[in-house]
């Protein structure tokens, strides 16, 4: 854990050095901006016997507490700006995802046929081989999580299509019901109904006139209409 004079400072301090160090100011400017500040003499007088921050202090912020927090904002400003959630669906950004697993394995690859030669202590060797394994389990890991996901999408889809064609089904069925009939067509005869779609299947098949019950002759129309 960090007990350097800067990382005991608050985070917005800390945040607007990082934004200064990031705009290239010179350090002069930035000691003395820092070293002025209540908290930074608060926290200089507590801990470090009032020895105020110095250019030793700065240079080694720069190398840990600076540098982390530069990797920080690449990472925000590559999901904000380069991969908007708005602009990319999720199937998109899925593909993206998985590319970029693949480059970085093809690195990792490439930096582990670079390995140095065994090492003569078999513990160093032993740590070496062990953060190779630890880091290959991770990728497959993520491998086989992967596949998992897209198992499981591909179970749901076919559960989900199997769900709507059982209940187109049932909606027909339904619809069959003499009391669903009914309700859907209130001013029909079912006993005219049936001599009506007789009429028009002997027109169609034995090409006779079709004839209305009130005797006039008409074009018959689709059976399958009165359907």
């Amino acid at each position: 854990m960090q007990t350097s004079k800067i990382s005991r400072l608050p985070r917005t301090i800390r945040d607007q050095l990082n934004c200064r160090l990031d705009n290239s100011e010179p350090a002069k400017s930035i000691l003395t901006w820092i070293n002025s500040l209540p908290e930074t003499q608060d926290v200089c007088t507590k801990g470090f016997n009032g020895e105020l921050i110095k250019q030793q202090n700065l240079d080694s912020w720069k190398k840990s507490g600076f540098r982390n927090w530069q990797l920080r904002q690449a990472a925000l400003d590559f999901t904000s700006d380069v991969l908007p959630d708005d602009d990319l669906d999720s199937a998109m950004l899925e593909k993206m995802s998985s590319k970029l697993i693949r480059f970085l394995q093809l690195r990792y690859a490439a930096v582990a046929g670079s390995l140095p030669a065994p090492h003569e202590d078999p513990e160093v060797e032993l740590r070496r081989l062990s953060d190779l394994c630890n880091n290959l389990t991770a990728m497959r890991r993520g491998d086989l999580s992967s596949e998992r996901l897209a198992i499981e999408q591909q179970r749901l889809a076919l559960e989900k299509s199997r769900a709507e064609k059982e209940m187109e089904n049932l909606f027909w069925e339904w619809t069959k019901r003499p009391d669903v009939q009914a309700k859907l067509y209130p001013h029909r005869d079912p006993e005219q109904h049936k001599r009506e779609v007789d009429r028009m299947l002997t027109h169609k098949l034995l090409g006779i006139p079709a004839r209305h019950s009130n005797g006039d002759l008409t074009p018959a129309e689709d059976p399958a209409a009165l359907i």
